[in-house]
């Protein structure tokens, strides 16, 4: 699968700091990853997932993790910051599109319910959790998320915070019987 998008040339000086591989090959993890979600929600084909936007959204990752990198001098980012960054941009890119008019009303947020089941799963590999105990209070944060990408003012940097406190939370009773290890 190659779904090449144009670089912008106002984007090519990231390639002075990230070689083509490593953004194309973002680029097309995040479309396998969006693909998945909208197959297992069983819309593949009632939606169409906009390659230019995608990309945008993707070269703003870029752009905005090289000048962390610049600006606090590290060589490698966080975790919290890649998630983060990487959901702000395709939230704001939206580059999922409907095709089925009839699914409007029930998929009108569809960037922010898929930017929900591709990071969520992350976060919990990330965290090495299998199995999950509490699935009331997970599946609460799920909504709470969700509700936040639908209708709440965000940033990179609150975002980075969200993902950071769920994983403060997971280390911090981890051992307890209330908590998302079980």
């Amino acid at each position: 699968m190659n779904h090449d998008f144009n670089f912008d040339e106002s984007y090519e000086y990231l390639l002075n700091i990230f070689t083509e591989d490593v953004i194309y090959s973002r680029f097309e993890n995040i479309l396998t990853q969006i693909q998945d979600v909208l197959e297992g929600m069983r819309i593949l084909d009632k939606v169409e997932v906009n390659i230019d936007l995608l990309g945008l959204a993707v070269l703003d990752y870029f752009e905005d993790i090289a000048r962390i990198k610049n600006f606090q001098r590290i060589p490698r980012t966080n975790v919290d910051k890649i998630y983060s960054y990487g959901v702000y941009w395709l939230l704001r890119r939206n580059p999922i599109q409907i095709l089925d008019q009839s699914l409007e009303k029930e998929f009108l947020h569809i960037n922010e319910k898929v930017c929900v089941l591709i990071t969520i799963p992350k976060m919990l590999e990330e965290m090495q959790i299998t199995t999950i105990g509490n699935k009331e209070r997970i599946f609460n944060y799920l909504q709470l998320m969700y509700y936040n990408f639908k209708y709440r003012t965000y940033t990179q940097q609150s975002l980075e915070f969200m993902i950071e406190a769920f994983f403060c939370g997971c280390d911090c009773f981890s051992d307890k019987e209330s908590s998302v290890n079980g």
